[in-house]
């Protein structure tokens, strides 16, 4: 089941309760009968041999289940999920005792798709997350951990917000599992970071389009921010182009392995404001979206 976008107006949504946004990996847990437990992520790629920490643990719940929830990691001095040692652990083919030391991961389980036998998806999400509970209270709880949710969305959004955290998953509280399906009856809230970037540059399309994406900098002192390449409209991808096509070409301020793919290096005063979720370890926009031209 996956979520449809929403936005702050669907926060007094009635009947709706609220879970933390993860910043990870989805993951479905499946423990077959027999104790043999299997782990994929939402394309069906076998993460079983990758998690052996979730393994062991899922192991250890009694009973037969299929679990669905999100793999983190958590940086233990600031306590928030980041992605990107979360994706190196998961990309990974063959355990790596490095990167499992290093990165230990945590699955974040917030329903519960089959149970002793019984598919449980009909039941509602109350429901379902009744049985959740009692099951994983079972289990350790060490790196297995039960996701509540609340009913005081706008108060969570709030806190939220504040804590620069990635934002809300909004559920109908009454709502089936809908197997394969991307249901409105969960919505995803995002709390998203702007900020003003100067453009140095562009890369091109392979789509037909004026140019692919916009190289950003920082304007105070220059250092790379990422690529922009969504949000725009055609009548802001005829004006910027019209300006990135009379700016005199530079050197590029950047190599083409740090930017991510070939680009033309221009020089202009276009600045531009965009929309993100974070930055990456490198300092880099994750996700960002045109918002205007400033």
């Amino acid at each position: 089941m996956l979520c449809q976008t929403g936005s702050e107006a669907d926060l007094n949504r009635p009947n709706f309760v609220c879970e933390p946004k993860y910043d990870g990996t989805r993951v479905i847990a499946i423990k077959e009968k027999g104790g043999v437990v299997r782990l994929h992520n939402r394309h069906l790629i076998d993460y079983t041999v990758r998690l052996p920490e979730i393994v062991e643990e899922v192991k250890a719940i009694p009973g037969s289940f299929v679990l669905d929830g999100e793999v983190v990691w958590i940086n233990p001095e600031t306590g928030r999920e980041e992605f990107t040692p979360c994706q190196r652990r998961c990309s990974t083919e063959f355990p790596d005792p490095y990167l499992r030391m290093r990165y230990p991961l945590t699955y974040m389980v917030f329903d519960l798709i089959k149970v002793n036998g019984n598919m449980i998806v009909d039941k509602p999400y109350w429901k379902r997350k009744t049985l959740l509970r009692a099951l994983l209270a079972k289990g350790r709880e060490e790196r297995v951990k039960f996701v509540p949710y609340r009913r005081d969305v706008e108060k969570a959004w709030q806190e939220a917000v504040a804590d620069n955290r990635e934002g809300l998953i909004l559920k109908d509280f009454n709502s089936r599992y809908e197997l394969g399906v991307r249901s409105w009856s969960w919505l995803k809230i995002k709390n998203w970071r702007t900020e003003e970037c100067l453009v140095v540059g562009y890369c091109p399309s392979s789509k037909g389009r004026q140019f692919g994406s916009l190289v950003l900098a920082n304007p105070k002192d220059g250092t790379f921010r990422g690529c922009v390449g969504s949000g725009f409209n055609d009548y802001e991808m005829a004006r910027i182009w019209q300006i990135l096509q009379s700016s005199p070409e530079i050197p590029k301020p950047y190599p083409e392995a740090e930017v991510g793919e070939p680009y033309i290096a221009v020089k202009t005063d276009l600045k531009v404001l965009v929309k993100y979720y974070e930055t990456t370890d490198k300092g880099h926009l994750r996700h960002p979206v045109f918002v205007k031209i400033l």
